[in-house]
């Protein structure tokens, strides 16, 4: 079975399918979440300076990797902004065109992350799909080994600590191969 999942990465079909569902629309809508957190800190640092009293949030300027972080900063400035908005127009600084572009951002990248979350099975080719099944199937089979290697060796943590998932790590540093050990005669019966 490893062998026909391997098999099926080397189809240029499968890479192909795979690559397009990266994450194109999500990367650049985390880009312009990016860009607009940095101009609203900026604008909300001049606010401080001309002596709005904003909370530290606001001037942070500071980027989440990731898209949940992103989301959740995103949201959590956009309240605070419009909180916010009546005492940085008092002094010139308007920030409703801040906020419009915020919201924009946010339900863009909202939607980009659950499209790549649910991309529906149907719409792939069927050599990608035959490929995820057989790498469904591989994994369920490591499980199985794995935990009756826990159950065999449940009392021998030096034993049981070698049946574990990391053969699915892409870039995990090969394992070297134990030396073999010679296998103890079995007893004679006694009658």
């Amino acid at each position: 079975m490893r062998d026909e999942v391997d098999k099926a990465m080397q189809d240029k079909t499968v890479r192909t399918a795979e690559s397009r569902q990266a994450t194109g629309i999500q990367n650049r809508c985390q880009r312009d979440g990016k860009i607009w957190v940095r101009g609203v800190g900026k604008r909300c640092q001049s606010a401080i300076q001309l002596g709005v009293n904003l909370p530290p949030e606001l001037s942070k300027v500071s980027s989440p990797a990731t898209v949940p972080g992103m989301l959740e900063q995103t949201s959590k400035t956009l309240s605070l902004l419009a909180q916010h908005a009546p005492d940085m127009e008092k002094i010139g600084l308007p920030v409703q065109t801040h906020i419009d572009e915020g919201r924009k951002i946010f339900e863009a990248l909202e939607t980009a992350d659950s499209t790549q979350e649910r991309t529906p099975s149907a719409d792939l080719p069927a050599a990608v799909a035959a490929f995820y099944t057989k790498k469904g199937e591989l994994y369920s089979m490591l499980k199985v080994i794995n935990n009756a290697g826990h159950e065999l060796f449940a009392n021998n943590p030096a034993e049981d600590g070698k049946f574990n998932m990391s053969i699915l790590h892409r870039h995990a540093p090969p394992v070297a191969e134990p030396a073999p050990t010679p296998t103890p005669p079995a007893p004679t019966p006694t009658a």
